[in-house]
């Protein structure tokens, strides 16, 4: 079983060692994975593509609804609640225009 080393380890080795080391493991590897390995250092030499971003699109603005009568007297009668514990808190009112 063979020992993992250490970037440093490696770094140490003459160039000759670490082909020889490479080479030695690339005989090990099956074709499909050295094919795929091929293909990848080709494609690290070419250009990258300049992607050009996309404004994002507006979102769509949604419509209030109109509170009935009823419910804005309940709205109200809770707002007034509030106000009501808020001034008792010592703490300004809310006022909804």
């Amino acid at each position: 079983m063979m020992k993992l080393m250490t970037l440093k380890q490696f770094e140490k080795k003459s160039k000759e060692t670490l082909i020889r080391f490479i080479t030695k493991q690339l005989r090990k590897k099956s074709r499909k994975t050295l094919a795929s390995v091929a293909y990848h250092m080709t494609k690290a030499k070419l250009p990258r593509l300049k992607v050009t971003k996309r404004k994002a699109l507006p979102k769509p603005k949604k419509k209030k609804e109109k509170l009935t009568k009823a419910e804005k007297k309940r709205r109200q009668k809770k707002l007034s609640a509030l106000n009501k514990w808020r001034v008792a808190q010592g703490m300004k009112k809310i006022v909804i225009k």
